[in-house]
């Protein structure tokens, strides 16, 4: 999956972003990878995992992802962990993890 791809599927016009969704592409199917104990090809991904990397990189430029911010000391803090409706989409994914 390339960064074309993505950002055809989010709708993103500009290359501002085009540096950071290089570095994080890799890192979400990786995310996918380790959340779904199954290893996917980059290269032939399921539709559900493409879908889960393209709203989780939407997810992370955009400002959705702050949840406070304070105007003294400038304070911001943000949420580390993907809403459910992004990660919905590896569910039929997720193999059990044997121990």
């Amino acid at each position: 999956m390339d960064i074309a791809q993505v950002k055809r599927m989010t709708g993103i016009k500009t290359d501002r972003h085009d540096e950071y969704l290089s570095e994080i592409v890799p890192n979400l199917i990786e995310y996918a990878s380790d959340f779904c104990n199954n290893s996917f090809d980059p290269e032939a991904l399921p539709a559900g995992v493409k879908l889960f990397v393209a709203k989780a990189a939407e997810y992370n430029v955009t400002p959705s992802g702050l949840s406070g911010r304070s105007m003294g000391d400038v304070s911001y803090s943000y949420n580390t962990e993907f809403p459910r409706y992004i990660t919905k989409h590896l569910t039929p994914y997720r193999r059990l993890r044997v121990k």
